[in-house]
């Protein structure tokens, strides 16, 4: 296991970022920042109660949190005008920035491969003096690598008081590739795959929670299934990697489930068990009827909604929308409730029967259909 030095961390010399740093596109919001005499750094470090971290946090691996799935992301509100992070990451993280309510990210920060030293990352600069509140909000896949937190400097003060009311709705999704967000910024649909094209944020679970205004945890890894993966493994299945805190093994510990009970469980899965071609009726039902029990019994009071799309068409979807009604009502002949059914359209048509990932217009227009289902099927405002 990689430990991590205190010393001097804060102070690193800037010359090395671009031997560590894909790039940092920290944003100066002011060429002439209105900064009052004797403002001061100071450090928040990653377990103080300044900060809300959200998704499933790990702090058992030393002196900072480890962040590995989709969506997970740190707020901040301070009075000051700058902002810098301690970090790392195991392999690449990119970490979106949303600077006071912005509802697209200013700007995104890219770690790769550290090292066993965090570096430190400006985050914003320029900001005029005065109130301001910063999300950092990792938009990578939790395979791709994870963001090692030590902490925050704000060239100011942080204040809790400040902070944003906690989100009254929560939702956890749970997926494969679609609900990632994999090639949803992709130029050129159906083009070569990029990291820098996923998006966590605009895909459709990302688009939902910001569009509920709900907190949102994103348990996904792309090429995933139930029962059989894309290319027809059966390891890192979904289910099997679903009660962890990523899935890199050397990060990973499992998750305490009654740390955080969503309000809805959003269940996309059924994509790559049919487009493998190697699917099975009843391994297909058995795990998800198995796996849904799972889920029903670590939040016995949470909605629970099987969603299907869009990306595969024709047959397949067919197949795929019959046998998670059969799940449904196998379930509910066992007598758990409150299981629902949604299905996003399909994107066309071709003969292979699985179309593109969702483009990031695709998956506005899947977010908003998902939203208002759920505003008039549970009375969310």
């Amino acid at each position: 296991m990689l430990r991590f030095a205190r010393k001097s961390r804060f102070f690193l010399a800037l010359a090395v970022f671009p031997l560590i740093l894909c790039c940092s596109n920290s944003t100066t919001y002011s060429d002439e920042p209105e900064e009052p005499p004797q403002l001061e750094w100071t450090t928040v470090p990653y377990n103080s109660d300044l900060l809300r971290i959200t998704g499933r946090a790990n702090y058992t691996m030393g002196d900072f949190v480890i962040l590995s799935w989709s969506a997970s992301a740190v707020t901040v509100a301070f009075v000051g005008t700058a902002l810098e992070m301690e970090a790392g990451t195991n392999q690449f993280a990119y970490i979106d920035v949303f600077v006071d309510g912005e509802k697209e990210p200013s700007s995104l920060i890219k770690l790769a491969n550290t090292g066993e030293e965090p570096i430190v990352v400006p985050v914003v600069t320029g900001l005029r003096y005065g109130t301001h509140v910063v999300t950092l909000y990792k938009r990578s896949e939790s395979h791709n690598g994870d963001w090692l937190f030590y902490g925050l400097r704000v060239l100011g003060e942080a204040r809790k008081d400040l902070l944003p009311k906690v989100p009254k709705h929560k939702i956890e999704f749970v997926g494969n590739s679609i609900t990632c967000g994999c090639d949803v910024l992709n130029p050129v649909p159906g083009g070569e795959s990029d990291l820098a094209y996923t998006s966590s944020y605009h895909s459709y679970a990302g688009q939902t929670a910001m569009t509920l205004k709900a907190e949102i945890h994103n348990i996904c890894m792309g090429g995933r299934g139930f029962h059989i993966n894309y290319d027809r493994s059966k390891n890192y299945l979904l289910p099997a990697i679903y009660g962890l805190t990523g899935t890199t093994s050397i990060y990973t510990v499992n998750w305490a489930p009654d740390k955080w009970h969503p309000d809805i469980v959003v269940v996309n899965l059924g994509t790559n068990d049919f487009a493998s071609g190697a699917n099975d009726s009843a391994g297909f039902v058995n795990a998800a009827v198995n796996f849904i029990e799972r889920i029903r019994s670590y939040h016995p009071e949470s909605k629970i909604v099987m969603l299907d799309g869009p990306m595969l068409t024709g047959g397949l979807m067919v197949q795929c929308r019959q046998y998670l009604d059969i799940v449904k009502a196998t379930l509910e002949s066992r007598g758990i409730g409150d299981l629902y059914r949604f299905s996003l359209d399909p994107r066309g048509d071709n003969p292979f029967g699985i179309n593109f990932h969702p483009t990031q217009k695709e998956a506005a227009e899947d977010a908003r259909k998902l939203s208002a289902w759920i505003r008039s099927k549970f009375g969310w405002k």
